[in-house]
């Protein structure tokens, strides 16, 4: 049932993009899924919570390939062609945590109302074992790709190393600036410190040929359908 949902986006495009903001594009999400088949859950449920507290871990794991069995199917059949939304804060990822019968689901939306070509990633990178929808109300058009196939496990372990090296630094560099504070060699009395912000972009800074237009990139049909095929397998 989930896989009609992408399938209705290639075919209706002007129709999901209606939206001009990506709330309201979240809701047309929602009714879609309500329409195949899958019903809204509270996340303020005492055993949702639990829930969601025991995947956590495995929901956010930015290194991880593994799909999350629903084990929790077989006690409750509620828990079954269901969906949370913003299961950890508007903020967060994911938007949607889909619960199948047999696997849950991540299903993030990535909307621009202007003409951007590419997401924007801040502090996350795309989730192997999740599903992303990028939409740009500007550029009149939307696609859909599993992290997995924009981002091989070997670059995005790469991308993730680096900022574990570049925290040891910040780390090593304010501890030696707190040993020259407590022996009076510097003061630091106005609290001026520094710190790492993690983010991720895309664009030809490293590979001048990289191809960051996820309309026109060559391979995008193929990772829309990849997308189809992995919501069949996983029901």
């Amino acid at each position: 049932m989930l896989n009609k949902i992408f399938i209705d986006i290639q075919k209706n495009k002007k129709e999901w993009l209606k939206s001009k903001k990506g709330s309201d594009f979240e809701d047309r999400i929602e009714t879609s899924l309500k329409r195949n088949g899958f019903n809204r859950i509270d996340k303020d449920d005492k055993n949702i919570k639990l829930i969601l507290n025991s995947i956590k871990n495995s929901v956010l794991d930015k290194k991880s390939n593994d799909i999350i069995d629903n084990i929790y199917y077989k006690s409750d059949k509620s828990l079954g062609n269901c969906f949370i939304c913003q299961p950890y804060g508007s903020q967060n990822f994911p938007d949607f945590l889909i619960f199948t019968n047999k696997k849950i689901i991540s299903i993030e939306i990535k909307y621009s109302s202007g003409k951007s070509y590419s997401p924007i990633w801040n502090s996350n990178l795309p989730k192997a074992n999740a599903i992303y929808i990028f939409g740009s109300y500007g550029r009149e058009d939307v696609t859909f790709f599993l992290g997995c196939d924009v981002l091989p496990m070997s670059e995005r372990e790469e991308l993730i190393d680096f900022f574990s090296e570049i925290k040891k630094l910040e780390n090593n560099f304010r501890k030696k600036l707190k040993e020259k504070a407590k022996n009076n060699v510097a003061i630091f009395d106005r609290g001026f410190d520094v710190y790492i912000r993690r983010a991720y972009q895309q664009d030809k800074n490293i590979n001048n040929n990289a191809e960051i237009n996820y309309f026109s990139h060559k391979n995008r049909i193929d990772c829309e359908n990849n997308v189809i095929r992995f919501c069949e397998i996983l029901e």
